[in-house]
């Protein structure tokens, strides 16, 4: 009996060690890309691609890119807002990461919205407005990876890009 109680304390012990040697950023980080951001990864990507496809290179029209972006990109952009916004975290660090995708998200769904604004208005301020937008975005964009990288680099997490 003496052993078996000496045998359930050293364990006992072990876990305690490994439970303070633990590091809740790391545990936190690697759930949060996981659990909250990967399976919100294609939704991005194809909400992204779908605005890409009506820009750029590839405009038409004003008439449609304003009903992609009213019945599509913006619907949909903020469905991938709530589901950022729902994400859970605890610590001090991941959370400050997670407000920066937050802001990013946010941005660029007001950059949509205000191009939406200017096509209804045909408004080339209002344009000017919503490339800044745009801009202010992706570095917010930029600044959430660069500094999601080096929170996983400090904590010991390797970010695997997702296969193409």
């Amino acid at each position: 009996m003496k052993k078996i109680a000496l045998f359930l304390l050293g364990i006992a012990c072990l876990f305690a060690v490994t439970a303070c040697g633990s590091d809740p950023v790391q545990d936190e980080l690697v759930t949060y890309l996981n659990e909250g951001i990967q399976p919100l990864v294609e939704q991005e990507s194809k909400i992204t691609a779908l605005y890409d496809s009506v820009t750029g290179n590839n405009y038409k029209d004003d008439a449609t890119l304003y009903y992609t972006l009213k019945d599509e990109i913006i619907p949909q952009y903020s469905d991938y807002i709530s589901k950022i916004e729902s994400i859970q975290t605890t610590t001090p660090e991941v959370r400050e990461i997670h407000e920066t995708l937050i802001k990013a998200a946010n941005t660029q769904n007001s950059a949509f919205v205000t191009t939406l604004s200017a096509l209804e208005a045909q408004d080339y301020a209002k344009a000017e407005e919503a490339n800044t937008k745009l801009s202010e975005g992706r570095k917010l964009f930029r600044d959430y990876q660069s500094n999601l990288s080096s929170l996983a680099s400090e904590h010991d997490v390797t970010i695997k890009k997702a296969q193409e």
